[in-house]
């Protein structure tokens, strides 16, 4: 009898994770175009089919370059569009039902991401009161310490980093990596990177 119990929760759990894992399928299929405008929805189809195959998810985009599934799970997505740019889906709760979150990353000496939100069917929503994106000052560790550098601190990079684990979000400034050895000797000791967490509503500082 425990046998049997035993087996009936491992089929119920498993249904459950597929369930889940398709739902982040259906989003990531159903996108219109222009969220990513480099893949039709049959490349996007070929990379769901090819990742669970096993095999190296990656197409040849609408620009002759390559892009790469790098992770898909229950409610979490890593693209790598380009080989300088990326896009993260998160799929969060809120008031019983879900939004998509997606992380935007360009990357030249340093990344920039932008962050937005949307409902299921890909409709953009006002984000300003799920994430505020932080003041340069706030990524150092002491006011002593932004008032010490923040005269070097002039354009606002930062990479923002979804986790797949759970609803958390990490923010790093990254113009450092655009600085002299010198400056960026002197600022990336007194930086720090923030950790959000979600709330059912919001990202906020954990």
């Amino acid at each position: 009898m425990r046998k049997l119990l035993c087996l009936i929760m491992f089929l119920f759990c498993g249904v459950a994770s597929s369930v889940s894992a398709q739902e982040m399928r259906s989003v990531f299929l159903d996108a219109p175009d222009d969220i990513f405008p480099m893949l039709t929805k049959n490349l996007r189809a070929d990379l769901v089919d090819y990742a669970d195959a096993g095999m190296a998810a990656k197409v040849t985009n609408r620009l002759d370059g390559t892009t790469v599934l790098e992770e898909l799970g229950a409610d979490y997505l890593k693209l790598a569009s380009t080989s300088s740019s990326t896009m993260q889906l998160k799929l969060l709760p809120v008031q019983g039902d879900t939004v998509v979150c997606a992380v935007k990353t360009v990357k030249a000496e340093a990344a920039d991401s932008r962050i937005y939100f949307y409902d299921k069917a890909w409709n953009l929503l006002d984000g300003s009161n799920m994430f505020e994106y932080p003041s340069i000052r706030n990524f150092f560790i002491s006011p002593e310490a932004a008032d010490e550098c923040i005269d070097k601190c002039d354009i606002y990079l930062l990479s923002l980093q979804l986790s797949a684990a759970d609803n958390t979000l990490i923010a790093e400034y990254t113009m450092p990596q655009y600085m002299s050895k010198d400056d960026a000797s002197k600022v990336t000791p007194l930086l720090k990177k923030i950790v959000y967490k979600w709330n059912g509503e919001c990202f906020v500082i954990d």
